[in-house]
């Protein structure tokens, strides 16, 4: 099982549409069996696949009552169906908020590998584990930066979000002497056909450090409805300007992790 994390410090950037999108395209399109981890405490990609239960059992629980920490719970039985064949979810909500100030009062070994450990259960089952991470730098996101491979950051123009991407660099950089299979990697999101935006792309693909999607994902009011609507992008609107920009991505993401085209 693969895993990815997809994370980003800067709100409106697009990150739970990016990996919503990524996740839905993999297993209903592609057909590859997939595993979503939702490591935000709002929610939002838990209400995207069906499964928010503001009182309902999920991350919370893998995190603090897995038996590999003495708990009573595996990690089979926190998953949870959607309404998708091909797709799984470990859902989230409010209490996630606890559970970082709950880990981070522990004082045993190995805190930031409990997520690490309770997914090596359920490898085999899955093709592909994706990770929508919340904001913080906490103890939940440093537990899945820790059991991932890549870290999708999306990122649009602006000085402000070179400034966050660069801090985000540093903090990751840390982690790699624990996982130094530990990887990022851009993507530019809300791409416009204008001077400013395309001199940024053209930064952030051949003049900075950072390894670049090759394809941007442009703007369109319809990811703002998919997400109204409660419904991952492609799902929402298939034949939109950026779902197909996300298919592209994902045919990125597949040829380099699998060593074959997306299709």
């Amino acid at each position: 099982m693969k895993i990815i994390a997809v994370m980003s410090p800067k709100g409106g950037i697009g990150k739970t549409t990016t990996s919503d999108s990524i996740a839905y395209i993999l297993g209903e399109e592609q057909h590859r069996r997939v595993l979503i981890l939702e490591g935000d405490q709002q929610g939002d990609t838990s209400e995207t696949f069906g499964c928010y239960e503001p009182e309902g059992t999920g991350m919370s629980e893998l995190l603090e009552q897995h038996e590999r920490v003495g708990g009573r719970f595996r990690t089979s039985d926190l998953i949870k169906t959607t309404p998708y064949p091909h797709i799984d979810i470990i859902p989230a909500n409010g209490y996630l908020m606890k559970t970082d100030m709950n880990i981070l009062m522990r004082t045993e070994d190995n805190q930031i590998l409990r997520l690490r450990n309770a997914l090596e259960e359920v490898a085999n089952a899955y093709d592909y584990c994706i990770c929508d991470c919340g904001r913080l730098f906490d103890m939940v996101v440093i537990n899945i930066l820790m059991a991932a491979e890549v870290v999708i950051v999306p990122v649009k123009v602006g000085g402000f979000e070179v400034r966050a991407l660069n801090n985000l660099a540093e903090q990751i950089d840390d982690l790699r002497q624990m996982n130094p299979a530990l990887r990022i990697k851009v993507i530019l999101t809300m791409r416009q056909k204008n001077k400013t935006s395309m001199n940024f792309e053209e930064w952030l693909k051949d003049e900075s450090d950072f390894d670049t999607f090759i394809t941007p994902v442009r703007r369109s009011v319809i990811v703002e409805k998919a997400a109204i609507a409660m419904q991952p992008l492609p799902k929402f609107s298939p034949k939109s300007i950026a779902s197909q920009d996300y298919r592209n991505v994902v045919h990125e993401l597949v040829k380099e992790m699998e060593g074959r085209d997306g299709n």
